[in-house]
């Protein structure tokens, strides 16, 4: 059994951001969370992952628009879908 002054459960901004305030406080913290990694579920399946999408897309969108005026010609692009699942992961 555990024995803690204060437990935070979950480990996303808001959990290890009080479990750090709680321990410079002075407090034995314990923080609790189902996932092995800190960061949550915005940081490890839903703003950032997808932050990698849309920084391919607009790339992607950024590239094309040099084909208008600016006399670039390239051939159209190839996505590997593993490989840009697997930097997303």
């Amino acid at each position: 059994m555990i024995q803690t002054q204060l437990a935070v459960l979950g480990a996303g901004p808001g959990g290890y951001a009080a479990a750090f305030l709680a321990a410079d406080r002075g407090l034995d913290v314990t923080l609790i969370d189902s996932e092995p990694v800190l960061g949550g579920t915005c940081l490890l399946r839903g703003c950032i992952p997808s932050k990698t999408l849309l920084h391919v897309a607009r790339v992607l969108h950024e590239v094309e628009q040099l084909r208008d005026g600016w006399g670039i010609q390239y051939g159209a692009p190839t996505i590997d879908i593993a490989q840009l699942r697997a930097r997303k992961e």
